[in-house]
């Protein structure tokens, strides 16, 4: 009992350090650097925000698109810090034992329906729709502000340039962050819209293969959809 108590802590501990050392975003996570004095505050929070919501999105995608039975086989076994050939072995275990509860707690003349209902798991998906409109709420919140003071910024730098009190270099600098910042906001934006649009029409043909209760689920993520869109297209490139 000690043994196994300490195994699970130690794998507790294994799981935590390696999920704090995964990045937000995988795509140009790296491409603004906010070490910089004179990036404002709000440049930097909008696109944590931005680069939040695109990592939900794609987990939504991933619990939208995953069966319920393999991917609750997948957590159990603690995949990500097993050996391969443990893991298959847990997984192939895990589903099998799925199956046999299935069959036993199930009647023989609906199996197929009992398998359908396996498509999407809503005990998963339910949690990432709700993580992803608060984070929308956030971005819709902050959007406006954010673009108006940039535009502000960039009044201000263009007075400073025309009366000489900043350099040319300086000038330039800080526009190209400005347009760097904007780019990977609508970026982040953009795949959001992509991956919640993806979501999406998993749960619709989850329906259409007999799978009941989506509906609401699908309405919520095609809101979400609209949202995001809706906020890229409220930001200009420059």
């Amino acid at each position: 009992m000690l043994r196994a108590k300490i195994l699970i802590l130690s794998l507790c501990v294994l799981t935590t350090a390696g999920c704090g050392q995964m990045p937000m975003v995988s795509r140009n996570a790296n491409s603004l650097s906010f070490a910089a004095p004179h990036v404002l505050p709000g440049d930097a929070r909008m696109l944590e925000q931005a680069q939040a919501l695109d990592e939900i999105t794609r987990d939504l995608v991933r619990k939208a698109t995953m069966k319920g039975a393999a991917a609750g086989a997948a957590a159990g076994c603690g995949l990500a810090i097993v050996s391969t050939s443990e893991s298959a072995k847990c997984l192939a275990g895990a589903v099998a034992g799925g199956a046999v509860g299935a069959m036993i707690g199930n009647a023989m003349g609906h199996k197929q329906a009992d398998e359908r209902l396996e498509i999407v798991s809503l005990s998963r998906v339910t949690p990432v729709i709700s993580d992803a409109q608060k984070q929308m709420a956030r971005m819709n919140d902050g959007m406006a502000q954010f673009i108006s003071d940039q535009n502000d910024e960039m009044a201000s730098l263009k007075m400073q340039r025309a009366d000489g009190t900043i350099s040319k270099d300086d000038y330039d600098a800080r526009l190209a962050e400005i347009r760097a910042t904007r780019a990977e906001v609508a970026e982040a934006l953009t795949l959001s819209a992509e991956q919640a649009h993806a979501a999406k029409t998993a749960l619709k043909d989850a329906s259409a293969k007999g799978q009941s209760g989506l509906d609401w689920h699908i309405l919520q993520i095609d809101t979400l959809e609209d949202e995001a869109t809706s906020a890229r297209a409220r930001i200009s490139l420059l």
